[in-house]
């Protein structure tokens, strides 16, 4: 299996749940909740997609 470069999917999306396609190459459902974008996947026929949670990347942590 070929890596598969998701950065321009991620930089649409600030925060959440996201679902690829199996092969990682287009996004298939995003949403707050993780259920959401499983429910959304289904409805679009994709019974196992990859689901990934987008972190908030606007935070500033201070350590």
């Amino acid at each position: 299996m070929t890596p598969v470069d998701i950065r321009k999917i991620l930089k649409k999306h600030k925060a959440g749940w996201l679902a690829l396609s199996r092969d990682n190459t287009k996004e298939i459902a995003n949403g707050k909740t993780l259920h959401e974008v499983l429910v959304k996947a289904k409805a679009k026929g994709e019974e196992n997609p990859s689901v990934l949670k987008v972190p908030n990347l606007n935070n500033t942590y201070v350590g």
